[in-house]
């Protein structure tokens, strides 16, 4: 049997279900930041961007589908560490989603701010189908989202609770140059002098250029730097900001400096192969 073709899906019908949606939305939901991920060196081999930023940030109400909660994993100890696996499912609106940002949908590897726990979530997956056509016509989008893990982006949205994720797990690197030295400073190692203490990114003998971050008090010219863990020593003799970053490790389980430092005391990394004792 055919079609009734007496009753048929009008745009009046589909309009008026289109708008009940977004109303139940914006009265159900919460107001989030939609972060559109910049592309900057794809790999057109794996499809992948090496190198991504997001550079801006545009509000939009969303319903959360899990009211009970977060889902996935949730918080547990691994063999990396403390790892936190919280996803959610985000609905918006595809009429409003269109009015606000000149897109035609949301795209996976885009980040959504969540005011309320201040996180960041990565878009995984967009289900466009979910309801099923309803009168004929799709009005939603919902969106598979987890707790984004921040490896290196550059985040200037011009969102101050935003941007502040990549301000606190950045510093920038200050290169001190050296009248003198003796020994070689290791990086991740403490390092100090009268009244200043600082942790060395990397160290340049050639050109005795000692790159810190993290720099506690000052220093004055002819001042003694002296290596927590190596010994080594040298004297201050002038400093440079520069535009490099070092990650500055969040996890309070993260034990990769002390044992690189550990691994230098038995090994000589700088050698072609450390591991022959010379007799490659």
């Amino acid at each position: 049997m055919a079609k009734n073709p007496f009753f048929k899906h009008t745009n009046n019908e589909q309009k008026i279900v289109e708008d009940l949606t977004i109303e139940a939305i914006q009265i159900h939901g919460q107001d989030m930041v939609y972060l559109p991920r910049n592309i900057v060196n794809k790999d057109e081999l794996f499809g992948e961007d090496t190198i991504s930023g997001f550079t801006g940030g545009t509000e939009l109400e969303m319903y959360i589908s899990n009211v009970d909660g977060f889902e996935g994993d949730g918080d547990f100890i691994s063999k990396f560490g403390l790892e936190i696996k919280d996803s959610m499912k985000l609905v918006v609106a595809k009429k409003r989603f269109e009015q606000e940002l000149a897109m035609t949908r949301p795209l996976e590897g885009d980040l959504i701010y969540f005011p309320l726990t201040n996180g960041l979530f990565e878009i995984k997956f967009v289900e466009h189908e979910n309801p099923f056509y309803q009168v004929g016509k799709l009005y939603t989008y919902e969106l598979s989202c987890e707790l984004f893990q921040y490896s290196q982006e550059d985040i200037e949205t011009g969102w101050d609770e935003i941007d502040k994720f990549e301000d606190v797990q950045q510093d920038s690197v200050l290169s001190l140059t050296l009248t003198e030295s003796i020994g070689t400073f290791v990086p991740g190692e403490p390092v100090t002098a009268t009244g200043w203490s600082a942790t060395v990114v990397t160290w340049t003998g050639s050109t005795k250029i000692l790159d810190i971050h993290n720099p506690v008090g000052s220093l004055s010219g002819g001042a003694n730097i002296t290596g927590t863990d190596s010994g080594a020593t040298g004297k201050f003799g002038s400093s440079e900001t520069t535009d490099d970053a070092v990650i500055i490790p969040t996890d309070p389980y993260d034990d990769s400096d002390d044992i690189q430092r550990d691994a230098d005391d038995i090994f000589d990394f700088t050698d072609i192969d450390p591991f022959s004792e010379g007799g490659y």
